[in-house]
């Protein structure tokens, strides 16, 4: 007889097997040169379902493990889809009390408002993250602000993970992010404020949060209105309008992150000026990577000033080379990043280029990997390079 393998092994195998580039019990990502996305996450989750649905069929044991990581990520699209998995989680479990209940740690919400998803919440029991990206809002369902905030309150506290990507005012928002003191990773965009309202001012300690990702529209600045102590903060996306910060300063809710942060990206609206680009240098003193956009790469000022940066290792660049040849570019990339010398930035070797353009130079899935090669970037060597998958 074939000894079997300790369940405890298979589950571990499985695990592997079926591993979609995210621990949701300690909120870890792993990524490359492209920034951890949700839209990936998902996609990486449904790409392992026909592995979890096969590891279900080898035998009756298989399926008893199998299941668990059949249900570990779960995508709701419609609301039949909810309706179905609210029954299901309903109905008594036989493998030892546990069930759909417990199995469920992350879930993708793809519907609109809808009071199944808030039934799903309560009856999740060890729920780990939530991605509420809906593609439409049902604007038309009758009270559907107060369906929503329904939902928003009935989002367990002890999560890790949080992608929220929908209109939702901030006075709703501040009061469930008053209580997420475990979050790990928060991805941000649609809170609006209502300026015919005072708005609260929330004060919060994130001690685990390790990546912040913030969208909002212009105006509409509710970041002024949070003080939040980040004291593990690794990662930090602004995709904000921030042309109001041109005296070189961040917003507070910024400033007390100086020392852990390794990796910061800043949207195409955030237009980083010579003093603002100082001022991260300055402060950000264990930066390692900073990602950005310009229109102005004609110009070298941005990099042509005396401050010194000893642990910065790569820049990611975004730019607009529609009406470039790559001749013309890659000249222009020399000449813009030029100043950046071994001297002044010792550890910095690799510049990572992409193209903006809605009709791009660069081949879609690439990038320009510049590599310095002499003191400063003036004679880099510039090779495409394909995106990893």
């Amino acid at each position: 007889m074939t000894p079997s393998l300790p369940t405890e092994l298979l589950k571990k195998i499985f695990g592997y097997a079926t591993y979609a580039g995210v621990d949701v019990d300690l909120a870890v990502t792993h990524r490359e040169i492209e920034p951890f996305t949700f839209a990936k996450f998902e996609k990486d989750s449904l790409d392992t379902m026909a592995t979890k649905i096969s590891l279900t069929r080898v035998s009756r044991r298989f399926r008893r493990i199998a299941l668990e990581f059949l249900f570990k990520f779960v995508c709701i699209y419609t609301s039949k889809q909810a309706t179905k998995l609210v029954n299901m989680m309903k109905r008594p479990s036989s493998n030892a009390g546990l069930g759909p209940r417990e199995w469920i740690k992350f879930l993708f919400v793809r519907c609109s408002i809808e009071r199944r998803v808030t039934e799903i919440l309560q009856l999740c029991r060890g729920l780990r993250g939530i991605s509420w990206n809906p593609t439409t809002f049902q604007r038309s369902l009758k009270n559907w602000e107060a369906v929503q905030d329904e939902m928003i309150r009935n989002i367990p506290t002890n999560i890790r993970i949080l992608h929220w990507n929908g209109r939702v005012l901030f006075s709703t928002f501040a009061s469930f992010l008053q209580r997420a003191s475990a979050l790990r990773i928060l991805y941000v965009s649609g809170v609006t404020v209502d300026t015919t309202l005072p708005q609260p001012v929330q004060s919060a300690l994130y001690a685990s949060l390790t990546n912040l990702h913030v969208e909002h529209p212009p105006r509409l600045g509710w970041l002024d209105n949070v003080t939040w102590e980040m004291p593990s903060l690794i990662e930090l996306s602004l995709f904000v309008h921030y042309h109001h910060y041109r005296d070189g300063s961040f917003p507070s809710f910024v400033r007390n992150v100086s020392k852990t942060l390794r990796v910061l990206r800043l949207g195409p609206h955030v237009e980083l000026v010579p003093q603002l680009m100082s001022h991260i240098l300055n402060t950000c003193v264990n930066l390692e990577e900073i990602y950005y956009y310009t229109i102005h790469e004609h110009h070298s000022f941005l990099w042509a000033f005396h401050t010194k940066h000893t642990t910065m290792k790569r820049i990611g660049l975004s730019i607009f080379m529609e009406r470039h040849t790559m001749d013309r570019a890659s000249a222009t990339l020399r000449q813009y990043l030029g100043p950046i010398s071994k001297a002044r930035f010792p550890s910095l070797d690799t510049v990572v280029v992409c193209d903006a353009s809605r009709t791009p130079l660069i081949p879609t899935g690439s990038h320009l990997r510049m590599k310095r090669v002499s003191e400063d970037f003036y004679s880099a060597e510039i090779s495409l390079v394909h995106n990893v998958q």
